[in-house]
């Protein structure tokens, strides 16, 4: 039994991933846009593994499945640190400024490596870049009212349209999308 929840939460991730990058490379602007879905049967098995329909945007503190709350606050796009390697020319630093609060009931542990991804309008999907000698603030226990803000960075094509997932069900929440660019606010400077 526990192979087949590993084996269904794998398949829902790559279809999550996969349904994600396919947003991503819709000519579409618009935050509403819908999203497409993989053809045949679904491999969800409950809620939590399902994504809400329609991205939430920069900005939003949204509140999730059992008590979390999940914020990206900012986005820097480009992002330059001197302790990250150089990029090829096609592609650049993107760091998203994150909050998070568990205001459930049980207490989890977030590694954001494995938590959340960036799909891109190249099919491509771009995981966490952790920024040597520096904590991303996010990892770590989060016992109920546990807050932490932090910055997470992704290497990702230039001038690519950017959705985040958030792999929900690793913390006991649900799947999420969010639209990171094109931005519904302001880029910084």
């Amino acid at each position: 039994m526990k192979s087949r929840v590993v084996v269904l939460r794998g398949a829902a991730v790559a279809a999550c991933l996969l349904t994600l990058a396919a947003a991503c490379s819709s000519s579409s602007h618009g935050v509403s846009s819908s999203t497409t879905t993989p053809e045949g049967p679904t491999t969800t098995a409950d809620a939590l593994h399902t994504p809400n329909s329609f991205p939430f945007v920069v900005g939003a503190k949204v509140g999730l499945a059992n008590g979390w709350l999940v914020r990206v606050a900012k986005v820097h796009r480009p992002y330059t640190n001197p302790k990250l390697p150089a990029l090829p020319s096609d592609r650049e630093y993107v760091a998203l400024d994150m909050q998070m609060e568990n205001d459930g009931t049980r207490t989890e542990t977030v590694k954001a490596a494995d938590l959340f991804t960036l799909g891109d309008s190249t099919r491509r999907v771009d995981p966490v870049v952790p920024v040597p000698g520096h904590a991303n603030g996010i990892d770590g226990p989060y016992p109920t009212k546990k807050f932490r803000e932090g910055r997470l960075v992704f290497a990702v094509p230039k001038q690519a349209q950017l959705r985040m997932s958030l792999n929900g069900p690793l913390i006991n929440t649900q799947q999420t999308i969010w639209t990171i660019d094109p931005p519904t606010v302001g880029l910084s400077s």
